[in-house]
């Protein structure tokens, strides 16, 4: 069973819900998915049983408690594949604020798409070159241990571990390197093709529509599992990859066609110039009577003469308890401006577009010289694309 979970991809994502931060590392917050606490529970179990019958002079809870050295150390590695992406990324000036650990592996959450070919190269070669290298080190490992056994019994489960983080890091690093995006194999190939053609919109819908090559051949292959080599669990376990990568691949190009209708579109001439705010130290029951009950607005700048000094959405209202809504100032439940993603009148709207995937507010302040100006509406964008799709000529869409 140990191969059953040995396929878990890697990829870039923006913020994933459902889960909770864990840890940071070198700025980089670390977060579990809840789904990632059934991928664990399996994945001992899994292991318990193959080291105990592999073992057999190992008690059942010297198995369990080996299971799950191992399996922490498997997902470890799974980190430092997220990592090497990261580290890389940052190199070429992409932010990464998080990296999520859920039931197929790990996703990186970067702020932006890599802005040349090489830089989408290296990043994206640099998660399985690192399971690479941690795979070789846990078979050397492996390969060697037996010698210290002899003056170190205790050691013995070196052996099995090391193996398995090995086989199992090998096994990740070629899952991956598949040539369907958006796994890393599949973003290497859209590298080279953009590399090649000059054009990423092209290489991304050839990369893409590889990805759902590749899923359609992972749900073939779960079939012949499942019903020939009577291996139902792991043809399952291969149809639901295939799931997830067909998903990924479609939305990828769904993305592109939406990019392509943006073309060259700035955010100066679709942002409000015409808008609602609130100054600091106003009531958030007046914010609430005064703007949001009348204009169903659901997200209001809190601005100082010109200056924006936060934004304060209908979620953050609901933190406050309704008898604390006449003492409770704005400012105190607001998101501050440092902390809110921004664009100026001059940016493309693809840029307000990759914004807008990264946060749940329905607004980008547009800023220009230190002055709020206007604001943009995510329903702006949408609408405008939309538009464009409606008016491109038929073979186009």
């Amino acid at each position: 069973m140990r191969g059953r979970h040995s396929a878990a991809p890697s990829s870039y994502a923006r913020n994933v819900a459902g889960s909770i931060r864990v840890a940071r590392i070198l700025g980089i917050d670390i977060r579990i998915h809840f789904s990632w606490f059934l991928i664990f529970f399996i994945v001992v179990l899994s292991l318990a049983d193959s080291f105990g019958s592999e073992n057999v002079t190992w008690s059942d809870t010297k198995s369990f408690v080996i299971a799950v050295i191992a399996a922490v150390l498997f997902f470890l590695s799974v980190l430092g594949h997220e990592l090497a992406h990261a580290l890389v990324a940052r190199r070429f000036a992409m932010n990464v604020s998080s990296i999520t650990l859920f039931v197929l592996g790990g996703v990186a959450n970067l702020a932006k798409e890599p802005p040349t070919a090489l830089s989408e190269f290296l990043m994206a070669a640099a998660g399985p070159a690192t399971s690479i290298v941690i795979g070789l080190v846990g078979l050397g490992i492996g390969i060697f241990a037996p010698s210290l056994f002899q003056s170190a019994p205790a050691l013995q489960p070196i052996q099995p571990v090391a193996l398995y983080i090995g086989q199992i890091n090998l096994y990740l690093a070629a899952f991956n390197l598949l040539p369907g995006f958006p796994l890393d194999g599949g973003r290497v190939f859209r590298s080279i093709v953009w590399g090649v053609t000059k054009d990423r919109v092209t290489a991304t819908r050839i990369a893409a529509r590889g990805g759902q090559v590749v899923a359609a051949l992972l749900v073939l292959a779960g079939i012949v599992l499942a019903f020939r080599l009577d291996a139902t669990i792991n043809g399952l376990w291969l149809a639901f990859i295939a799931y997830f990568l067909w998903n990924a691949a479609t939305a990828t190009l769904q993305q592109e066609r939406i990019t392509s209708a943006l073309g060259g579109a700035k955010v100066g001439p679709l942002m409000a110039t015409d808008f609602k705010s609130t100054p600091p130290g106003v009531m958030v029951g007046q914010v609430i009577r005064d703007l949001v009950l009348p204009m169903n607005l659901r997200a209001i700048p809190v601005v100082s003469g010109e200056r924006l000094i936060g934004l304060v959405a209908i979620g953050d209202l609901r933190k406050v308890d309704q008898a604390r809504w006449a003492e409770t100032p704005v400012e105190q439940v607001m998101t501050p401006a440092a902390e809110l993603s921004t664009v100026s009148p001059d940016d493309p709207l693809g840029t307000a577009l990759e914004k807008f995937s990264a946060t749940e507010l329905p607004l980008l302040p547009v800023i220009k010289d230190g002055r709020l100006v206007g604001v943009l509406y995510r329903e702006s964008v949408i609408g405008y694309v939309r538009m464009q799709e409606m008016l491109a000529p038929q073979g186009r869409r």
